[in-house]
């Protein structure tokens, strides 16, 4: 569906519509997929795909400005239940220097907080000229130097959202994206289990806006639908679980991905029960204190297999890394 925001004026003089095209579409998808072909990769398959079809229950929305049906400029938003990201900004470069994207921008933020988003994050190079317009529209740097970048529709509103309280788990969807994302940028605190997630190649403090499109278009046929969530009751993404083929250096063994956000550590144990574990080794590695995760991981039949002093970066130092292993039946 296609909904017209309104109109803007181009320093040169010329009008342009803005709208906004909400996937999937069909008719749009032949204007927008060409003009963000340069994307490549993963994040061409998420545009195709989405235009073309439903994500489970993720939300994308482009925003265009256009003359006669032919985009100018754009910015897509993706999330739901109240988290997105901002991403694949482009203006054609005939139409750059005229003041097009930043009257865009303004009729989607206004759009994306009537549709209910509180937080939106996005990242970009510090101090960049994109940036610093992101900047202007209320995002700032998630730390000292950072190109990663939030927007709060009001103070306070990522406290509220990630507060502990009652958590359900269920499968990962498409949806998870804007949710997964914030939760991975989340700062790394003392008590914290690294690495964060790293079946999505996260180590710490770390956006998962390009790996989880790659991670949800390969892992049911990699993982055999071994990938769950633990969603807040406001909708946040506050943890989860993936089993996962390992990397090369584990040879035949799986990777356990297994982490929640302070204040749910008491869902640990739902997060693992019922999984069905493969016929192969599987390694978890954390620097959690053995405390933290024992008697739920003993339950599965992990045992510690040993320990790398020293071996993870953290807040304050170094932090030893645990491995722990469940042997194949």
């Amino acid at each position: 569906m296609y909904r017209r925001l309104g109109e803007g004026r181009l320093s040169t003089g010329e009008v342009f519509e803005i709208g906004v095209v909400e996937a999937p579409e069909a008719e749009w998808a032949e204007r927008i997929v060409p003009f963000l072909l340069h994307k490549g990769g993963d994040w061409n398959f998420h545009i195709r795909t989405a235009l073309a079809q439903p994500l489970g229950r993720l939300e994308t929305r482009f925003y265009v400005g256009h003359r006669d049906g032919q985009p100018i400029t754009q910015v897509m938003i993706v999330g739901a239940r109240g988290a997105g990201i901002l991403g694949h900004v482009f203006t054609d470069p005939r139409w750059r220097q005229r003041g097009a994207y930043r009257q865009l921008m303004t009729a989607q933020m206004e759009d994306s907080r009537r549709l209910g988003y509180r937080i939106l994050t996005l990242s970009t190079g510090f101090e960049s000229h994109p940036y610093r317009i992101y900047q202007s529209f209320g995002f700032t740097s998630i730390g000292p130097g950072r190109g990663d970048m939030r927007w709060l529709a009001a103070p306070g509103d990522d406290v509220r959202y990630l507060a502990p309280g009652q958590a359900v788990v269920r499968d990962l969807d498409w949806s998870d994206w804007g949710g997964y994302s914030l939760a991975t940028l989340q700062p790394v605190g003392r008590d914290d289990a690294l690495p964060r997630s790293p079946a999505l190649g996260v180590r710490g403090q770390e956006s998962v806006e390009g790996p989880f499109i790659t991670f949800c278009r390969h892992h049911a046929r990699a993982s055999a639908g071994q990938s769950r969530i633990l969603e807040s009751a406001s909708g946040a993404v506050v943890g989860w679980c993936h089993v996962v083929p390992g990397p090369a250096v584990l040879g035949d063994a799986w990777l356990l991905d297994w982490n929640a956000l302070p204040g749910f550590d008491a869902y640990r144990q739902a997060l693992l029960a019922g999984l069905s574990w493969p016929d192969a080794p599987v390694a978890f590695c954390t620097t959690l204190a053995d405390a933290a995760c024992a008697e739920a991981l003993a339950t599965d039949g992990f045992r510690k297999a040993g320990v790398l002093p020293r071996f993870v970066k953290g807040v304050e130092a170094p932090g030893d890394l645990a491995v722990w292993v469940r042997a194949s039946r």
